[in-house]
Formats: C-alpha cells, structure tokens, sequence
C-alpha cells in the first residue's frame, strides 16, 4: 500500500480476516467435540467410513451455501502432470466453490474470502510456530520444522551461489520416506519438508531449483517434449556390479530374501559394505540432472554402454542415502508419495516465506517472519493461499514447470503469475473432463434450469490441436494428448487436413487450440470405426503412404484464437467462434454433432442417434452458466452419458496388469487371466482389485502373451499390494493401463484396492464383480490409473445410487 489510509484499511480488513478465521475455527472445534456427533449416521449398509489418511489440502475443497451452482473438482493425480488427490469422499451433491475462483470474487474483502475458503486446515495450521520455537536454533535449522530459516541451515555444508550437492535432495527425500514408514507421515509434514527445501535452494542457488523439482516428480522436462531416461533395471543392474563388485545374482538377491525392498535398498546395502579408499568428489544436483539429459539422448549401438558408464560414475560419487534414491530415479519410481500437485502447494509456500533475490536490487529474504516490521500469521496465510491457487492454475494453462519457476524467481506475485502463465500455443493445456452419470433424469437434475448442449461422445482419442506462427514466419502445428504427449508425429494425417482447413477459411487465423476427438473412420462409408483400429496405428514415425486406418478429426471446442484465451468465454460463445472461423473438411474435419435440449424425451432420441451412429453416447455440458473451460477439473458441468453406463457402473475403470495366470484348454499356451490393480498415488503402490479373463479376444491373447512376455519379472515389485490368495503365476512389470467394465463394486476378503482407506474392514479392498476387458488405453501411463481413493468412491456411490456394494 502506497498511503496510510490504505494501509489502515488493509490493516482493517486483516483483522476482520482474524476475527472470521476464529469464528469459523472455534465453531469447527465445537462442532468436532459435540456430544452428539455422530449420532444421526446413515444405516450402515448405506455407507461406509473413510480413515482420513491426510489433512485435506486441495484447491477445490472449500464448501459454501446450497446456493451455489455446480461446479468443479479437480482430476485425480497422475504423475508428471499429475493432480493432487482429494481425501474427502463428498456426495456429488455437496456443492463448492474453487479456491482460485473465491479468491477472484469482486468486491470480496480479505476477511471474506479467508471466511469461505478456510476450514482449519490451511497454511496458518502448518506453518503455525510458537515463541519458544521461533527462537530454537535447532528448530530454525531443521528443515522438517515449520520454524526452519534456511540461512540457517547447518546439516549438509552449503555455498551460496554454488552448485548445491544432491545429498540435499537426498536428505529431504529420506526425511519424507522415514515419515512413511513410521505410519506419521502426513501430507502436512511433507510439504513444510518439500517447501523448507525449495527454500534452502532459493537462498544458496535458485538456477538449481529447476533440477530439482524435475529430479523429484522423476522427470527431465515436461511431458510434451516426450524426454525419458529410458534406462532397463539390468542396466542398473551391470552398472551396481560394477561399482560394488558384487554379481548381480547377489544383488537381486537381497530383494528376494527380505532385506532390500527394490533395487535402491539393495543399492543401499551394498554400498555399505563397500570399502572406499578415496572419498569422490561429491555428486552435485546440476550434474546428476545433467548426466540423466544426457542418458535420455543416447541413441545408437553404443546408447546401452554410455547409459551404464553414466549410472557407475554417479553410484561412484553417492554418499549416504544418495545411491538408494539415484537408483529409484533411473527406474522413475522414488516411492515417497510425491504428488505434482504437493510440489506446486510446497513452491508457492516456499516462495511466500522466502523472497528470492533480484538481481542487485534486492537481496534474498531467506525468513519473511523475520522482517521488521513482520507481516502477520494471518496475512502471510492469506498470501499463501492466494499464490498457491495462482500456482496451480497457472500449471494447469501452462504445464512447464520451467516456465513456471522462472516467473516466482523473478517474484510474481499470484496476480502476475496468473498473466505470465495463460494459455500458450505450443503448451498443451490440461484438458476440461466430464462426470460420468447413469441416467437421463440425474443429467437433468443436475442441470435443472440451465441451459444445456449434448454433443456425441466419440470413441477415439483426445487431440489437442496447436497451431502458431514461430518469428521466423514459419507456421506450425502440433498435435498433443491428453496428457501432454506430442503425437503430432502419429497424426500426419492430421496435421495435412489442419493445413487444407487453413488454406481454405475466409479469415486467416495466426494461432489457435482446438480441443478436438481423433477417430478411426471409413471415408467410403462416412462412418466413424471402432477405437481398436485407431489404437493399432504406431505412436511415431507414421508415413502418411503406409497409413491403413484413416482418422477424421471431430473438432468440439476452442481454447485459444489469435492471441487471445478463450477460456474464461462460456461455451456457446467459444463453440460459435469456432464454428465460425473454421471449416469443416469432409471425412476429414467434421464439427461435433451436437444439439441444444431440456427435455428427457430429446435426450433420448439424441443418445440412441449417437449410438447408431457408432458413438459411445453423449456429452452434456452447460451453455451459459458455468461455461468456461476449466484446466485439468473433471466438471459437473460437463457430463458424459455412455451406453455402458445404463446398466450398471456408472463409469468404466482404467486398471494396470501386475500379474498373469496361465491358460487352460484352448487358451493353453498363452496367458488367460491377467491381474490387475489400481494405482494409489500417496503410497506410490498398487494395489490388487480384480482378475480378468473376459473381453479377450484370441488374437489379443496371442498378442499380449508375446508383449508381456519381456515384462515378466523374478519376483514381486515392492510397489504391489496383493494378498497371498492372489499370486499370480508370473508378475507382470507395470507397464499399461487397461479400461475395464464391470457389473458392481464389493468389499472382497482377497483384493486389497483401497485397503489402507477403509475403517474397520479388517484388511479387506474393495473388488469388482464381473470384470470385463474393454479396451488398451495407450494414451495412459500406469500412473495415470484408476486411483485407490476413485475406486473407494466409485463404492461408494452405489449406495447412493441404490447398488449393493455387498
């Protein structure tokens, strides 16, 4: 604030902020210890009880009045790109407001604004430090402490402005697995860990923030730049017999008698007993990130030996815990619990609390608690919360964590963050999903008086066109997925229909993002085919000569145009800008079929048209009132009405095959049941839900036989979760992701998905009944499954819905 009036009034509302966040707490505190809690409960066929297993931190959380319209939630998480995990189990009922979109409300004062989106658990609950440990030099200088001042730091010798050793990360990372093992870790206790460690890089060398965010979400860029180590365990394995001079039959061996849980441990333990004559040089942050960048683009006959030489020079140089974690990068699998969005809440925390420097204008503020005069505990939360939001939203228009980096380093506040970081052709945005439902009248429930458009859902797979004009005035196009993946080089396709559309508009368009569906099609017949064709087309290198199934492009919304975001238009605005501006192509370019309705009469003639025209049936979505198309949330105001959902599930779920079982009969001679699980994404495990042998096709048989065949491994992964009861014949390496249907969800005494969430089940998961194989889903990775806490929910919504669930 520039003048004293203003700094009064922002002093004021600061305090109305105070007394507001008192109320509400003390009121939540009551209302946790009243002696009636509990005592109206729902039957207990009709529910079950969930074991909060961390505070609920997520940005969509905040619930308000019956009032408010229906709106998003955010998508489960996926690793890399991957979205934070909500803990509470919610009917789809309750109705709450975004974080980010309270924060924007007009005219809102602060005090408002901490009224509606805090709920006791917030930034004030984590960083909260009494006088007594504000002043500990041991709370002060550890970093797992909310008191900690990184210019104080003392446990590993750092240099300020000098490349920053990995035992650093490798401490943080110890800190937060010992946690874990403990059964004390918590989601809060992470993030002061996670953000007190983003601190310290801040203050002694903020150009190597970027290592190691990437290092820690085990990635080398963002998921569009398609950059992997690509790097085998028995390449780890040559390099840790080398270095150790051990077999590599002794090591694995270590995993299979019990004392190491996965190569890292065994890394661990064999590093310890090995003599060292000289102590290396030690293994800094850049470097490792460096070497891994360097792995990554080996190619050729000698790509194997350069990977190994790397992996060895960097076991050489590990001291401590350092090997166990090097190794678990190199497999992508740090098994800590570290969500994408975890590391975004802990960055905006971090840089909250410590202002990094701007060149010789301003020095690093490594403790704003610190400063004279302090800020106060309520305005430091109320900041935290406002950054975090902009943080996440921006990661959801932008996902490059570059670019998001250097805008907080160069001090974006959440204003400037939110301008720096918007939709940007060549960035794939995370893509707007919809809810799935069961029935007509629940669409026309939850969309009662509002104005709504049913588009045919298409079976194929989401392509997120890009087009742009470089400095060089040279255009370009790209093609993304729906996880960020460039298939621009599957699709040459589309890229040539893309560029006849443009020859051929009356206004010429510089850039835009399309959000489209590419589907197997037959231009003889005009007629859309089955996604199993789509899904046979290579990911790369596709000539266009050789292509054998053709695709047509179903263009259905517009997210950028001519330099402007289209996000924050509503959907009937978008859609008539798109419609407008671009041209169909027979065969080739077709809009969405779509059409305007509000009765249950319409909708069902509309979804038996998409049926008979080969779709899966329907996607509903609001028109005018919350219409804008929001980043990386599975919305309730987009519902996806799908023939499969009529009777039974109400959604489809995405399951990862740990383990096969031989066949019998005439599928001997190929694997006839297959095992599978969801992905927990706090645990970093999977965990064992159904076994699967209908749906499958000979050929598919034959196929998946050959492909598994080099994913079997010697012995369980430690990241699996399976019961006695369901050893496979042979364990599968978690390589794909499978949708599969079923007839309904029950607690089983033999599988363990979500397990870990239920109270007073004794062990017991949930498990689907009549499981069915639909399809490959290729355009997901094992991360990106069916979460444990999805399935849980998906449980729990048969009662609801009036299901067994028994």
């Amino acid at each position: 604030m520039s003048s004293s009036s203003s700094s009064s009034s922002s002093t004021e509302n600061m305090s109305s902020a105070v007394n507001a966040f008192s109320m509400m707490m003390s009121g939540a505190k009551r209302a946790a210890n009243s002696p009636n809690k509990g005592k109206e409960e729902e039957p207990v066929e009709k529910k079950r009880k969930i074991e909060k297993v961390e505070e609920k931190q997520d940005m969509q959380d905040d619930q308000v009045d019956d009032k408010q319209p229906p709106v998003d939630e955010p998508v489960e998480e996926k690793n890399s790109d991957n979205e934070e995990v909500d803990d509470d189990y919610e009917d789809d009922d309750d109705e709450a407001i975004p974080l980010a979109e309270a924060l924007k409300q007009p005219g809102k004062s602060d005090a408002e604004k901490l009224a509606q989106i805090a709920k006791g658990t917030g930034p004030s609950s984590i960083w909260k430090v009494s006088g007594a440990a504000a002043k500990s030099p041991t709370a002060i200088s550890d970093i797992t402490s909310p008191a900690f001042d990184p210019s104080k730091f003392s446990q590993i010798k750092l240099t300020p402005s000098k490349n920053l050793p990995y035992a650093l990360l490798a401490l943080a990372l110890q800190k937060i697995e010992d946690l874990k093992n403990s059964g004390q870790g918590s989601k809060k206790k992470v993030l002061v860990i996670l953000a007190n460690l983003f601190r310290t890089i801040i203050y002694h060398n903020p150009s190597e923030l970027i290592h190691a965010v990437y290092l820690l979400i085990n990635k080398l860029r963002p998921d569009y730049e398609n950059v992997e180590v690509g790097v085998g365990d028995h390449v780890i394995l040559k390099a840790m017999a080398q270095v150790y001079g051990r077999s590599e039959k002794h090591i694995t061996a270590d995993i299979s008698n019990g004392n190491a849980a996965d190569l890292g441990e065994a890394a661990l333990l064999s590093r310890v007993n090995q003599p060292m004559l000289f102590a290396p040089p030690p293994l800094t942050l850049s470097k490792l990130y460096k070497e891994l960048l360097v792995m990554s683009q080996a190619r050729g006959k000698d790509s194997q030996k350069l990977r190994k030489d790397i992996i060895t020079k960097c076991l050489v140089a590990a001291k401590g815990e350092e090997a166990k974690y090097i190794v678990r990068t190199l497999q992508g699998r740090l098994r800590v619990g570290i969500l994408s969005a975890t590391i975004l809440q802990a960055l905006a925390y971090a840089f909250v609390l410590t202002e990094p420097a701007k060149g010789k204008e301003k020095e690093c503020i490594p403790d704003i608690r610190k400063e004279k005069p302090a800020p106060s505990a309520d305005k430091i939360a109320l900041k935290m919360i406002e950054l975090e939001a902009a943080t996440k939203q921006a990661f959801c228009e932008v996902p490059s964590y570059d670019k998001l980096v250097d805008c907080l380093l160069s001090g974006a506040d959440a204003a400037e963050l939110s301008k720096a970081c918007s939709v940007t052709p060549g960035i794939p945005v995370k893509p707007m999903l919809a809810k799935p439902t069961k029935s007509i009248t629940e669409v026309l429930d939850r969309f009662k008086n509002i104005k709504f458009t049913a588009e045919y859902k298409y079976d194929g797979e989401r392509a997120q066109v890009h087009l742009w004009t470089t400095e060089a005035g040279k255009r370009e196009i790209r093609v993304y997925s729906r996880n960020s993946e460039d298939l621009t080089e599957k699709y040459p396709d589309v890229v040539d229909a893309i560029e006849e559309m443009i020859s051929v508009i009356d206004k010429p368009i510089k850039s835009m993002i399309i959000d489209s569906e590419a589907v197997a099609f037959d231009r003889e017949k005009h007629k859309v085919l089955p996604f199993q064709l789509l899904s046979s087309r290579p990911r790369k290198n596709v000539v266009m000569s050789e292509i054998k199934v053709q695709v047509c492009l179903f263009p259905f919304d517009l997210i950028y145009l001519d330099g402007e975001s289209m996000i924050t238009k509503n959907l009937d605005t978008r859609r008539k800008v798109l419609r407008r501006r671009l041209k169909e192509i027979p065969d080739r370019i077709q809009f969405a079929t779509a059409r305007d309705m509000d009765s249950e009469e319409e909708i069902q003639a509309f979804f038996t048209e998409s049926v008979e025209a080969s779709c899966e049936g329907l996607m509903l979505k609001t028109l005018f009132e919350n219409a804008t198309y929001e980043p990386s949330k599975r919305s309730l105001n987009w519902l996806k009405l799908k023939k499969d959902y009529l009777s039974g599930m109400a959604d489809s779920l995405d399951l990862v095959p740990i383990g096969a079982f031989y066949g019998k009969g005439k599928r001997t001679g190929v694997y006839g049941t297959y095992l599978l699980a969801v992905y927990d994404p706090n645990e970093g495990e999977y965990q064992s839900c159904c076994k699967v042998a209908t749906g499958f096709t000979d050929e598919f048989l034959d196929k998946h036989y050959d492909h598994h065949k080099d994913n079997v491994i010697p012995r369980k992964r430690a990241d699996y979760v399976v019961t006695d009861k369901m050893t496979p014949d042979v364990w599968l390496d978690a390589t794909q992701v499978w949708e599969i249907q079923c007839a309904d969800l029950s607690i089983s005494p033999v599988h363990t998905g979500a397990s870990n969430l239920i109270d007073g089940a004794g062990g017991k998961g949930v498990g689907l009944r009549f499981p069915r194989f639909i399809r490959t889903r290729d355009d997901k990775k094992p991360e990106d499954a069916t979460t444990s806490e999805q399935l849980l929910q998906m449980y729990e919504q048969q009662f609801a819905k009036g299901g067994s669930g028994e």
